[in-house]
């Protein structure tokens, strides 16, 4: 090994190391239970997602292990233990690898020319593969998750039930000291319901968080030079494979089914419909191009979101599944590619 080489290896194991302590620390102030650390934890794949990026994949690698290792030293044995590793390191070095795989290489980023552009533009997979792979990450670990606790306990029933016993006093305690709760609220209801959808909102919310640090992560390392790939057309090429799209109708109609496989879909069913969500977004962005009123549609819709959710979500996810069964975005640049007749 040459001292080059001996150089670049130290270097990015540096930063492995940094990377991942990075993330690990973002993570845990979690158990200070405040807003801000709340706010600090959704940031902990970005330190993992700019090490992917900027210095490499097994760079990325690496701090994630660390990260997981370090997590799980001092969170064990609560959920973070295991959560850490399920919703943050993985998926962040997972989405990395699967953007740059066979992405084209920076050297062949050029300007197009205003010809070009109303040209039907060639899919630039990465958003797309990025996409793709943390949905299937995190539809499959927390469907396995939840059915390891369910087999551990005796069956989903039996897990579901001890999870809102431990719930239940928590939320009496909380309705007495909070004034604000209407008396109507039951804490045994509420506890049972927050039992049933604490998995999928937990999976569901681990993708946004994830897409939304990975646009973050590739900005700052563009901005430094270091990104290996070209910058994608974001809301032309963010989707899901059309296969894939179409899978939320039969994961919704398995959700009736109920026990087990019922819970699975419905956690199935919540990161496809977070995922279709994004694409629905992407729509948004790409079909508003070029309208005066673009920038307030933009912030009026994300200002509804942020304030009633989860609805908003549910009509962009619909619009997501009308791109996938109809190709919004196709038929418009098709419809500007196309030169008028006259008549």
């Amino acid at each position: 090994m040459n001292r080059q080489t001996l150089l670049a290896f130290l270097s990015s194991l540096g930063v492995a190391i940094g990377a991942g302590l990075a993330s690990a620390l973002l993570f845990l102030v979690l158990t200070k239970g405040t807003i801000i650390a709340l706010c600090l934890a959704y940031f902990a794949p970005l330190p993992l997602m700019i090490a992917s990026l900027g210095f490499g994949q097994w760079t990325g690698l690496v701090g994630a292990l660390l990260g997981s290792g370090l997590v799980a030293a001092l969170a064990y044995p609560s959920v973070g233990a295991a959560l850490y590793p399920i919703a943050m390191a993985v998926p962040a070095w997972l989405i990395c690898a699967a953007a740059l795989r066979g992405a084209p290489p920076a050297e062949q980023q050029s300007r197009r020319t205003a010809a070009q552009q109303v040209q039907p533009a060639a899919p630039n997979g990465a958003p797309m593969r990025a996409l793709t792979a943390g949905t299937l990450f995190l539809a499959a670990a927390f469907s396995m998750g939840a059915l390891i606790v369910a087999g551990t306990y005796g069956g989903l029933s039996a897990a579901l039930a001890r999870l809102t016993g431990e719930l239940a006093p928590l939320i009496r305690e909380l309705k007495d000291s909070l004034t604000s709760l209407p008396e109507s609220v039951d804490p045994d209801r509420l506890a049972w319901l927050l039992a049933r959808t604490i998995a999928p909102t937990m999976a569901a919310s681990a993708l946004s968080v994830v897409i939304a640090n990975l646009w973050l992560a590739a900005r700052t390392v563009q901005i430094s030079a270091r990104l290996p790939t070209i910058w994608p057309d974001i809301p032309y090429n963010l989707r899901l494979p059309v296969p894939l799209a179409a899978a939320l109708i039969p994961a919704i109609g398995l959700i009736f089914v109920g026990r087990e496989i019922g819970f699975v879909a419905l956690i199935v069913a919540a990161v496809l419909g977070t995922a279709l969500s994004l694409q629905g977004l992407a729509v948004m962005h790409d079909l508003t191009r070029g309208m005066s009123a673009r920038t307030p549609l933009l912030f009026g819709a994300y200002l509804v979101m942020s304030f009633i959710p989860p609805w908003p979500m549910a009509v962009f996810a619909l619009v997501g599944l009308v791109d996938a069964a109809l190709g919004l975005r196709e038929r418009k640049r098709l419809r500007q590619a196309t030169p008028p007749t006259s008549t």
